[in-house]
Formats: C-alpha cells, sequence, structure tokens
C-alpha cells in the first residue's frame, strides 16, 4: 500500500492513547506534537487518516513530509466499540525500534484486524 493512501473506510472517530503513547508525547518538541494534534482532530472529526501505510497485523503508520511517523491501530474496547489506538512514534533511527514497541503493545488489546481498507 502506498504511503499516499487515504485512510478512511471503517475509522473509528473515537481515538484512545496507550500509556506509552501518553509518555512519549510528554517527551517531544512543540512542532510535532501540533502536528499529531492536528492528526487526532482529523480522525475525531472527519474519520480520516491520510499518508497512511498498512504494516500489517493490524498495525498502521502514518508519516509526515518531515519524516515524523505516528503508529496506530483499531482495537475493541471494554464497552466493545471499535476505537483507533494511538500507540507511539518514531522518526529516522527510531523506526524500527518504535514499530517493534508497537507491536508488543498491541499484545494487550483485541486488535480488529480487518476493520479498515486503504484505497
Amino acid at each position: 500500500m502506498a504511503s499516499d493512501d487515504i485512510f478512511n473506510a471503517g475509522v473509528p472517530k473515537e481515538v484512545e492513547e496507550d500509556a506509552e503513547f501518553v509518555d512519549w508525547s510528554d517527551d517531544i518538541d512543540g512542532s510535532q506534537l501540533i502536528l499529531i494534534e492536528a492528526a487526532k482532530e482529523k480522525i475525531k472529526n472527519l474519520g480520516v487518516v491520510s499518508s497512511t501505510k498498512d504494516l500489517q497485523d493490524g498495525l498502521y503508520e502514518k508519516k509526515w513530509k518531515n519524516g515524523l511517523r505516528l503508529y496506530f491501530a483499531v482495537i475493541e474496547n471494554s464497552k466493545g466499540q471499535r476505537t483507533l489506538l494511538l500507540l507511539g512514534s518514531g522518526k529516522g533511527l527510531e523506526q524500527d525500534k518504535a514499530i517493534r514497541k508497537s507491536r508488543e503493545i498491541l499484545k494487550k488489546y483485541k486488535v480488529v484486524k480487518t476493520s479498515i481498507k486503504i484505497p
């Protein structure tokens, strides 16, 4: 799947953040946090995530032109509702580590692997 695809079919407008994501976001610079907050608002208001790549097994990556990446998945929450879960981020050399960490975090959740389509 191309990273320029728009990820909109079946994207839940509910957004949750894993504790690891919250810890990570406390330490990033303001310009990167602005990008992530804007993406969260777009998800909540429109149910759309752009520039997305399917990393398999329910894990997805959103990438910005500056190299910042955001990892997320669609999960079933404790109420049985589908929710978009923000997992963490990486940039440059941190990317592989961030993907491994995101996959490890996902083991705690009920991932909805066939929930979304990237055109």
